[in-house]
């Protein structure tokens, strides 16, 4: 009798899990696309880059730290989960409406779980909406930017 049993968060539960999620698809929509753009090319890597390689190592990236974010969920505040939620969907907002036609409608379903980890981490530490909402912009902003300059290039 002297198990003592700690409640299931659920909030932390369902932030871990669309992490997760949209790790995950930030991960395999690259890799799909990629292997259907060397395909196309017909088996030439060095087709896909410099472009679009660049911009599928980004989402990789992004993928990659949404999953080192959950496996260090102990060791991060509250603060720095938040922001990276916020950040992450800022650059996948770049991605949706730049890559409208192609890669960017995969990516509508990672954006939104990274946006709603965000907004659930802020009402659960009662956090600041509007400097997260200013994180959100300034990473879509700043990966739009990048995107037009290295097409420029």
């Amino acid at each position: 009798m002297g198990d003592q049993y700690r409640p299931i968060n659920w909030r932390r539960t369902i932030e871990y899990s669309l992490f997760i999620l949209a790790g995950l698809n930030c991960i395999f929509v690259t890799i799909a696309f990629a292997y259907s753009e060397i395909t196309l090319s017909g088996g030439q890597i060095s087709s896909v880059f410099p472009f679009p390689g660049i911009y599928f190592i980004e989402l990789i990236a992004i993928g990659i730290i949404c999953l080192l974010t959950v496996s260090l969920l102990n060791n991060l505040t509250t603060s720095i989960r938040s922001g990276i939620a916020w950040i992450c969907s800022g650059l996948l907002l770049a991605f949706v409406i730049l890559g409208a036609w192609t890669i960017g409608f995969y990516l509508i379903p990672g954006m939104v779980m990274l946006l709603i980890v965000g907004i659930l981490i802020d009402k659960r530490s009662q956090r600041n909406y509007a400097l997260h909402l200013i994180y959100l912009i300034a990473a879509g902003l700043s990966q739009g930017i990048f995107v037009f300059l290295t097409l420029l290039i």
